[in-house]
């Protein structure tokens, strides 16, 4: 017996775990713990001894079931069950019901955290931080996506509505018609455009801003203001109507064709320009 509690001992000082911590840890009390460092076991509560010496064991890092094995073997315990009176029915009902030992065992245990079950409660919580962090790029790459999505749905609508450039309005089409006249209208200026019946792309360029492209969505308008001039591109000029601080332009005609339309505010003048196909 002396062989087992000297190793025990010698394994605890090893490890530099102190009694006191593991009294605190499984709730045995710290006379018992001494009592197996000392190969006392007869001070030990017999229907407990087994449960205290595994519960030893499990802190300090020895194998229990070794420990358990060694103790039967030295000490003869099944020897003594049968010379004790009532101590001898409750360690006969103890040794006979294995898993309800266990059960008991785990729950005074349980709240001691060992080095062991410290590293996997770690490593648990790691894998929920990268866990989470997966779920946030992912989630970040569908937004993503949903936004390049959303862009290329924008091209393709500009595209499919024959966006047109100033070298291509010059070199495929002709002016058919230009229509002017002036209007009565005071600063500040504002410029309502509205779209009747269908989607139309337009081009428009505010004083000395640079040209923006856009898609005017049927039966949705959008307003702009200016100071001294405003162009806008239209194709086609269709279904369209364009209000000048609320007065409805009249020199726009309604074609499937481009139109080019300039306001002019120091003079107060439109000028509207229809273009056709070259021949």
């Amino acid at each position: 017996m002396s062989d087992l509690h000297k190793k025990l001992k010698s394994l605890r000082r090893e490890r530099k775990i102190d009694l006191e911590a593991i009294e605190k840890r499984t709730k045995i009390d710290l006379k018992y713990l001494k009592a197996i460092e000392n190969g006392k076991f007869e001070i030990l509560p017999s229907t407990y001894i087994r449960l205290f010496l595994k519960a030893y064991c499990v802190e300090i890092g020895a194998d229990p079931v070794d420990a358990l094995h060694q103790l039967d073997e030295l000490n003869n315990i099944n020897k003594k069950k049968k010379k004790k009176d009532s101590t001898d029915t409750g360690e006969n009902i103890f040794t006979k019901n294995n898993e309800a030992e266990d059960i008991n065992e785990s729950s005074k245990i349980e709240s001691s955290k060992n080095p062991y079950q410290k590293k996997s409660e770690w490593l648990k919580g790691f894998s929920m931080i990268l866990l989470l962090l997966f779920s946030i790029y992912i989630i970040k790459k569908i937004v993503t996506n949903d936004e390049n999505s959303s862009m290329d749905n924008n091209i393709e609508q500009i595209s499919s509505l024959n966006p047109i450039t100033d070298f291509e309005l010059i070199n495929d089409f002709i002016i058919d018609k230009t229509n002017s006249g002036s209007i009565d209208v005071a600063p500040p200026f504002m410029v309502k455009i509205i779209s009747r019946k269908e989607n139309i792309w337009i081009r428009t360029e505010t004083d000395s801003t640079l040209p923006i492209e856009n898609i005017l969505n049927s039966s949705n308008q959008d307003n702009f203001s200016f100071v001294k001039r405003f162009d806008l591109l239209v194709n086609p000029a269709k279904n369209i109507d364009i209000f000048w601080n609320g007065q409805l332009i009249p020199y726009l005609e309604s074609t499937n064709y481009p139109a080019k339309i300039n306001l002019n505010g120091i003079t107060r003048t439109i000028t509207i320009q229809h273009f056709i196909p070259q021949n």
